[in-house]
């Protein structure tokens, strides 16, 4: 039975740490919601928005890197997302880790609905400000690929870092992984399908939801998901 007279002694050390885990991911998605309530508010961020993309457009698009834009965006896409999720679940199975899992579904599951209502509430259409490398449908904020990716891809490096005891390569992981989230938000500017405003929130939304699952998991089981205390 779980015992809420323990869990709420601030003078345990884990119960210091799993604090920390829940104030990551209120701050996230604090920065997420103050972003978006602007957004509400002034209806677009012209000013910080057009110059970033009338910058790329300008300097860094160049044809050779089209192609690659195009392959790194896909990184992202709903088959990949799915097919690096399936991967990780039969893994997971596999090794017979069944929270590890349910951790990695609840993510990739959680974090694509939280993308589809958020980006209906939101309402925002897509950029004009430079010409669309790619056709694509649907609403503009925030960038699905961004947020779901970053759920994913983040998870992923969590669970990957339980079996690692090097904190170097914790640190390589970590910092490797959020290249790999920062190149698929990038993409999503170079070929003109979202605004800078629209990855930012993704991610942002993004870290906290993994934050809140971790700091939830760590709450109510005894396997710690990831281990990095």
């Amino acid at each position: 039975m779980f015992n809420w007279n323990k869990s709420l002694n601030l003078s345990s050390p884990r119960n210091i740490r799993l604090l920390l885990w829940y104030s990551a991911s209120f701050l996230f998605l604090g920065f997420f919601l103050k972003l978006t309530s602007e957004l509400l508010e002034y209806k677009n961020f012209n000013s910080f928005d057009e110059p970033i993309l009338l910058f790329i457009a300008k300097y860094i698009r160049m044809t050779p890197l089209n192609g690659t834009a195009v392959d790194i965006t896909a990184l992202g896409s709903p088959a990949l997302i799915s097919l690096f999720t399936i991967i990780g679940l039969v893994t997971l199975t596999i090794k017979k880790d069944k929270m590890g899992a349910l951790f990695l579904a609840l993510n990739v599951i959680g974090s694509t609905l939280w993308m589809s209502v958020l980006k209906n509430i939101i309402a925002r259409n897509r950029p004009t400000i430079i010409p669309r490398l790619i056709e694509v449908e649907g609403l503009s904020y925030p960038s699905g690929h961004s947020l779901v990716s970053t759920a994913t891809f983040l998870s992923l490096a969590f669970l990957l870092c339980r079996h690692i005891h090097s904190k170097k390569l914790i640190t390589s992981v970590l910092i490797s992984t959020g290249f790999i989230i920062f190149l698929v938000a990038f993409s999503r500017l170079y070929l003109g399908v979202h605004y800078p405003s629209d990855v930012i929130s993704g991610i942002l939304f993004g870290i906290s939801w993994v934050l809140w699952l971790t700091a939830l998991f760590k709450t109510f089981s005894r396997q710690n998901i990831p281990n990095l205390n």
